[in-house]
């Protein structure tokens, strides 16, 4: 009897032990890796470093990692309008970031040249000197600054680097995912910085018609977006947007004689022609809210730019 009870008492230790070991699994921590559904994005630093940090403030004292331009995170949280919490694979933990330092997949252009290279460059110039690498037909780029007429800044996965480009040898990303119209009665919808109605925070004007990509739907008022128009993100009003995921229009050239001219820029000018569209040839229109130039695609010439609406039916 006393054997028997030794043996039920061992039994009864064992099965605590293992209750033991199953309750201190379920109570280890969960990577944001594991638990969120993440975008990833590229950082991407002038000079230095991102700090990934415990808190959302610049403190020196709150760093718990270095990030370099071509570090990769995972987006987890971006509630903030400026500090975003993500998870870092090069340190395997999780940490706020400083959101104007990443670059998502929504800004990821694509070289296209008929002959030779794009260069990436030092300065905003036509310069030889100034060539820090090549770019290929096919090659990406990820977009960081669209500020100037001509030459973009962006960051080359390819070479590791950042630099300036021609913009007229890129080919704006395709949109996927949740896509929304913007629809106003009158004026625009303000692309912001910041979920705040505030005229010091607008860093575009979108009309009706103008489409967003959806990136973060959490607020109730502020959703977070791409615009491809501005070819940037920000935050809008979500009262003006309507509808679900859209395809563009496609519209066909018609001209009496000669072509018509893909444009740069909306003037009538030599100088910001980039292609020649002739009668029969088709394009997607993406941006109609200018009465005499609209932005299209041209799938002939593999180019984004400005056309003359009267020529196109």
């Amino acid at each position: 009897m006393k054997k028997r009870m030794e043996g039920q008492n061992g039994f009864f230790l064992l099965k605590w032990a293992a209750l033991f070991v199953f309750v201190f699994i379920l109570s280890l921590p969960v990577t944001a890796k594991d638990s969120y559904a993440a975008s990833t994005y590229t950082v991407v630093v002038d000079e230095g470093y991102l700090a990934l940090r415990t808190a959302k403030a610049y403190d020196s004292r709150n760093e718990i990692g270095e990030l370099y331009t071509g570090d990769t995170v995972d987006v987890t949280d971006t509630s903030d309008s400026t500090y975003w919490y993500v998870y870092s694979p090069k340190y395997g933990k999780s940490g706020y970031v400083n959101r104007n330092y990443l670059v998502g997949a929504s800004n990821t252009w694509t070289v296209s040249v008929s002959k030779g290279y794009l260069a990436l460059r030092t300065a905003k110039a036509y310069d030889s000197r100034n060539e820090i690498g090549e770019l290929y037909t096919g090659d990406t780029v990820q977009v960081t600054d669209t500020s100037d007429g001509t030459y973009w800044y962006v960051y080359s996965p390819k070479h590791g680097r950042c630099g300036y480009v021609n913009r007229d040898y890129l080919i704006a990303p395709s949109l996927s995912g949740d896509v929304r119209t913007v629809s106003v009665s009158s004026g625009y919808l303000a692309l912001r910085t910041a979920k705040a109605y505030d005229s010091a925070n607008e860093i575009g004007e979108l009309y009706t018609g103008d489409v967003v990509q959806l990136v973060d739907t959490s607020d109730s008022t502020y959703w977070y977006v791409y615009s491809p128009k501005h070819n940037r993100n920000g935050y809008v009003n979500r009262n003006y947007l309507t509808g679900g995921t859209v395809s563009y229009p496609t519209y066909t050239v018609s001209v009496s004689k000669g072509y018509l001219a893909l444009r740069t820029a909306k003037a009538y000018d030599a100088s910001n022609e980039i292609g020649e569209l002739y009668t029969g040839d088709t394009v997607q229109v993406i941006d109609s809210s200018d009465n005499g130039y609209w932005y299209v695609y041209s799938p002939k010439l593999n180019k984004n730019g400005y056309v003359n609406r009267n020529y196109l039916y």
